[in-house]
């Protein structure tokens, strides 16, 4: 455990050499302000010009859900940044022969940022929601959201040669998140064109306060993860 702190510590401090990471760290807070103040001011000042009763009002379960999977998603983006530098200098397989070992060096990148992403989700969540959730619920949502923020990484190192690639990809896996449209603005039968998406059983667990579907969400992300994480373990042989 202390090899693993050892290298997370080490990683923190790699960090600090780009401001881009340090940045996108801060990205969750800057979002939950925008969804808890901005949204609630852009949309009363619409009420007021359109005279209607609501406009956004109706779709704050799906901004609170956005603002779950986020937090995971931009620590997961950050690590897989990271850890295609140390692949492009070769530290991984030097790290996989330390005392830390190749599980270690997986456990310092993607484990404890997992953990921490799921603990600040929770806290961004508590701060800025606009729908009280159960606390279940939330908890539920913010373990399946990390496991697919780890997912996107995986997906992210695997795939790409190099940072500029990685940024490339990253924005290609940003499509996890669109699952969370379906159940709210497309009609049922249709909807299930996403239903490959764990955030589309995530936005109808919330909608429909359906524990089950949360099952359904992290058995779906785990099946996303089969291959980025085979072809991640070559990559790092």
């Amino acid at each position: 455990m202390k090899a693993i702190l050892l290298s997370y510590s080490q990683m923190l401090r790699q960090m600090k050499k780009d401001p881009m990471l340090l940045v996108i760290a801060f990205v969750p807070v800057l979002v939950g302000l925008l969804f808890r103040f901005g949204i609630p001011l852009v949309e009363m000042q619409l009420i007021n010009y359109l005279a209607i009763e609501h406009i956004i009002s109706p779709y704050y379960g799906l901004l609170d859900l956005f603002l779950v999977m986020l937090t995971p998603s931009m620590y997961n983006f950050v690590i897989a940044m990271v850890v295609l530098e140390e692949a492009d200098e070769r530290l991984i397989s030097y790290l996989a022969v330390t005392p830390l070992g190749k599980t270690g060096y997986l456990l310092s990148r993607f484990g404890l940022t997992g953990i921490i992403s799921m603990v600040m989700s929770v806290i961004v969540f508590a701060l800025f929601h606009h729908v009280s959730m159960n606390t279940a619920m939330l908890i539920g949502l913010a373990i399946v959201s990390t496991v697919q923020g780890v997912c996107s990484a995986l997906l992210i190192v695997a795939f790409s040669a190099n940072k500029v690639e990685g940024m490339a990809v990253g924005k290609f896996t940003m499509l996890f998140t669109l699952g969370a449209l379906a159940p709210f603005f497309i009609n049922e039968k249709a909807q299930y064109i996403f239903s490959v998406l764990p955030s589309y059983w995530l936005a109808k667990a919330v909608k429909e306060s359906d524990y089950i579907l949360i099952g359904i969400a992290l058995f779906a992300v785990l099946m996303w993860m089969v291959l980025p994480t085979k072809r991640f373990n070559k990559k790092i042989a």
